[in-house]
C-alpha cells in the first residue's frame, strides 16, 4: 500500500529557509557589486572597451543571479501556499470527524 504524508509545518519551515537563502544570496551580490563593474585602467580605446565588456558581463551575471533568487522566492511562496492548503484540508477533516462524535 502506498502512503502519502505531508508535514505542512515542516514545509512552512522549508519555505522560510528558502527565503533566508535568497536573502543571503542577495546580500552577497550586493557585497560583490564593486567587483562586477571594475573601473577602466586608462582612457585608451582598449581599456575603455575592456571596461565596457566587464560591465556587460557583470550586468548579465547580476540579472541571472537575481532571476535565481526570484525563483527561490517563488518556490518558497508556492510551498507555503500548498502547506496552508494542506493544513486547511487537515483541519476540515478533523472537524468533520468531531461532528460524528
Amino acid at each position: 500500500m502506498n502512503k502519502l504524508a505531508f508535514d505542512h509545518e515542516l514545509a512552512r519551515q522549508a519555505a522560510g529557509r528558502l527565503d533566508a537563502l535568497a536573502d543571503q544570496l542577495e546580500d552577497r551580490l550586493r557585497d560583490a557589486q564593486p567587483s562586477l563593474g571594475p573601473a577602466h585602467a586608462a582612457l585608451d580605446p582598449v581599456s575603455l572597451h575592456t571596461a565596457r565588456t566587464f560591465d556587460q558581463v557583470g550586468g548579465s551575471f547580476q540579472e541571472s543571479y537575481r532571476t535565481g533568487t526570484h525563483e527561490l522566492r517563488k518556490i518558497a511562496a508556492n510551498l507555503r501556499a500548498h502547506s496552508d492548503s494542506f493544513g486547511d484540508t487537515d483541519d476540515q477533516a478533523v472537524d468533520a470527524f468531531h461532528a460524528l462524535f
